[in-house]
């Protein structure tokens, strides 16, 4: 949830930036905008390649208990996002007009796009460091750190849009400029987060530094394909429209971009949410946690979208009015462009909630391969054969075919690789055979708020122990062990009307046993506990297990806890 405040917050500063750029500057300034929009995908490109690859790749790393591999990981990470950043800023500084020109602006939009792009490259290493830390904090324990950044950076941006266009009159620039310093501010609210005690990243010299940064980039390619996509679609939308429609087609092609970006932020906001968790869980080879992650994204994905795009079909004039168009052609095109694009809402969704798992496990190919056709091929070979017989009717309808060819390439890629029709969700996960341990092998254990509950977990240790070589004298310290931690979780570790759950998962390998230990109550490190000696006498099941195992790691991610204990047999 907070990840979807996060992105709606996020766009809705730039929906405001839309509204307020149609209201007081003019039909040409708002198609400007939209002529800027591949600049913005960029940075968002190099700023998801960071984040989706940089805390993908970190979250594997957790789920294995490598955490010097996850400084490395923060470390490289942070580095390629300050200077790619750095290089984008100079040469849009030096080239804008050449870029303005290259995007599609022609005559009465060449100077307000050139100007907006100048004070928009100012911006680049704030932009692409904001969405890069953002994810970083989030699976080190600061969920919410992100929406607070985002809002901050939004509230500022509002009052310094206004400040340049009504007091200041800076004209495109200006507001440019203000949405450059507002990333500027929320950058440096993020940073607060490495002022904390609880924070566990830290800048290393790595070794090994051009591997990582490959993983990393292969990792993130997925979704910087799909950015990457983006720009080269709207650049050339942009100029099939100026030349088959008008101008005012491309300032409606930005309100429909708008649309996309705003309500699209639920889509995209659940999808993304949920690639880091996958990754964490395909790093502990959980598959019966990564199967329910896909369920449940797709399902609450697929309900929300569902509402949202009732409500935008309905809302439609009244989102065009907003930015500015109110009457005449303009708002027939836009209302039309936007309730297509509220029909093909939920298959946006499933599209990206694959896209988003295959990035999490680490199948780029299946991932690239849905961002390149659903972002780009698919949706200019249709706009290219429909815009000469439907004009830009053709174009947004292009958008919809696009989303339902995707779904197709994935059912079938899935036939071809699973050999037979998909009939299940497992079907989709193309995870390979030997992924995990046997069923047999395994043993998995949730309880809630019942204290009932807890006492129910020495007998579900000592069944999974039968038959096996495990000594007995192992089973009954592991039973009080985890049965003593998971007391204290569901009594202590919560405030009052909290959902509660905790849950166990225990691994026989060959040579040891592996626990998981994950709740999701307050922050609590065990392995810092134990060097509280004033508690020594509240500390009898965490003593215990620290005794009895031959290694113990803690990792507070995406608002968890999770303790994983290695026991030699």
């Amino acid at each position: 949830m907070l990840s979807i405040l996060s992105a709606l917050t996020a766009t809705a500063g730039m929906l405001i930036d839309n509204i307020i750029i149609g209201r007081f500057f003019g039909t040409v300034e708002l198609g400007a905008m939209g002529i800027i929009g591949p600049v913005s995908s960029v940075f968002s490109a190099v700023g998801n390649v960071c984040s989706g690859g940089g805390t993908t790749r970190a979250a594997q790393a957790i789920g294995k208990g490598e955490m010097k591999q996850v400084h490395a990981i923060f470390t490289i990470t942070t580095g390629f996002a300050v200077i790619v950043g750095a290089v984008l800023s100079i040469a849009g500084l030096f080239f804008a007009p050449q870029i303005a020109g290259f995007l599609g602006a022609t005559g009465e939009l060449m100077q307000p796009t050139t100007e907006y792009l100048r004070g928009f490259f100012l911006g680049a290493v704030p932009t692409i460091l904001l969405t890069m830390l953002s994810g970083f904090v989030k699976i080190d324990g600061s969920p919410r750190l992100p929406l607070l950044c985002i809002v901050v950076m939004t509230v500022c941006n509002i009052i310094l849009d206004l400040l340049m266009a009504l007091v200041f009159h800076q004209g495109m620039f200006g507001m440019a400029l203000a949405t450059s310093i507002s990333y500027c501010v929320a950058v440096l609210v993020c940073c607060t987060h490495f002022v904390k005690k609880t924070n566990t990243l830290r800048l290393t010299r790595p070794k090994a530094i051009g591997q990582e940064l490959i993983e990393m980039v292969i990792t993130g390619a997925p979704t910087a394909i799909s950015r990457i996509c983006d720009v080269v679609k709207a650049v050339v939308l942009n100029r099939m429209l100026a030349v088959w429609v008008g101008v005012g087609a491309v300032a409606v092609l930005n309100v429909r971009s708008q649309a996309h970006n705003f309500f699209g932020s639920l889509i995209m906001g659940f999808a993304m949410a949920s690639v880091p968790i996958v990754g964490m869980f395909f790093g502990e080879e959980d598959k019966t946690a990564l199967r329910d992650t896909l369920k449940t994204t797709l399902r609450i994905g697929i309900i929300s979208s569902c509402v949202v795009a009732v409500l935008l079909f309905v809302a439609a004039p009244g989102f065009a009015g907003m930015l500015g168009i109110t009457e005449g052609e303009n708002l027939t095109m836009a209302v039309t462009a936007i309730r297509l694009f509220a029909v093909g809402m939920p298959l946006i969704l499933i599209n990206m909630a694959m896209m988003s798992y295959y990035q999490g496990t680490k199948n780029s190919k299946m991932a690239s391969l849905i961002c390149i056709l659903e972002s780009l091929v698919f949706t200019l070979a249709f706009a290219v054969a429909l815009i000469k017989p439907l004009k830009s009717t053709g174009v947004w309808l292009a958008f919809l075919l696009a989303e339902i060819l995707t779904l197709l390439t994935i059912f079938v890629c899935t036939t071809v690789y699973k050999r037979k029709l998909p009939t299940c969700i497992d079907d989709f996960m193309r995870l390979p055979s030997e992924f995990g341990v046997k069923q047999e092998n395994c043993l998995e254990l949730s309880i809630g708020n019942s204290m009932d509950e807890v006492m129910t977990i020495a007998h579900g240790i000592h069944k999974f122990g039968v038959g096996r070589q495990i000594p007995e004298k192992t089973l009954d310290l592991l039973s009080l062990c985890i049965e003593e931690m998971a007391g204290n979780v569901v009594q202590h570790a919560f405030k009052s009307g909290e959902k509660k759950w905790f849950d166990l998962m225990i691994l026989d390998k060959e040579d040891s046993l592996i626990v998981r230990i994950r709740d999701n109550g307050m922050a609590f490190d065990p392995t810092k506990y134990l060097c509280d000696d004033k508690r020594k006498e509240q500390q009898y099941g965490i003593r215990l297990i620290a005794g009895l195992a031959n290694s113990m790691e803690y990792r507070r991610t995406i608002g968890l806890n999770n303790v994983l204990i290695k026991i030699l047999k």
